[in-house]
């Protein structure tokens, strides 16, 4: 991909970090249900 000017390469490095932050903050989440162990049905 070629970048022209400075707005068009924050623009695509802005978007890849949103992609990666997403996948982060489900990847944490997931990982601490697992550290919690899962669903605990104490009844």
């Amino acid at each position: 991909m070629e970048l022209h000017n400075l707005q068009e390469y924050y623009t695509f490095t802005k978007g890849i970090v949103y992609l990666i932050m997403g996948g982060a903050l489900i990847g944490v989440t997931l990982f601490w249900q697992y550290l919690m162990g899962g669903n605990n049905n104490d009844d």
